[in-house]
């Protein structure tokens, strides 16, 4: 089985002047992967979901809370605009799947929740997605995804 490299990295992307945190997997920031394969969608330029630079306490804790997830199958927002840094904007979701000393992005996706399920909950963030099957499922080595992603919410 192949194993994907994952790394965040300090970088600048298409918005963002100032060097910021992005995740890449084999050595390309993942936005750029999506745009290749989605150039229509508008997905180049999303930014990770940094928990300093998300400022509403409710919506880090949430996006705490699944990164610090270890359930066997989570669904974690890993992109979002930069505009306003917050989930209310266009979101990337991935299936983290945990299993045999493996971590498996097994799809990623945009998610579809609505103003009103953001009211009801931000725990519906995930359900409704609209999954980006042109994207490859990524298989990483658990400490490696472990110490990268950690890059994301200190």
């Amino acid at each position: 089985m192949k194993l994907n490299k994952i790394e965040v990295k300090k970088m600048t992307s298409k918005y963002c002047d100032h060097e910021h945190e992005c995740v890449l997997i084999d050595e390309v920031p993942l936005d750029v992967i999506l745009h290749s394969l989605y150039p229509n969608h508008h997905l180049e330029g999303l930014i990770p979901t940094i928990l300093n630079w998300i400022d509403e306490p409710r919506e880090k804790a949430f996006v705490r809370s699944r990164y610090e997830s270890f359930k066997q199958r989570e669904m974690l927002p890993i992109l979002m605009c930069p505009d306003d840094c917050d989930l209310w904007c266009t979101i990337i979701i991935v299936e983290v799947v945990r299993s045999e000393g493996i971590i498996k992005w097994e799809r990623l996706g945009i998610d579809q929740c609505t103003r009103e399920d953001l009211i009801n909950s931000f725990e519906n963030i995930g359900t409704k997605v609209d999954w980006l099957e042109k994207v490859p499922s990524m298989t990483f080595q658990p400490e490696e995804y472990n110490s990268q992603i950690s890059n994301l919410i200190r």
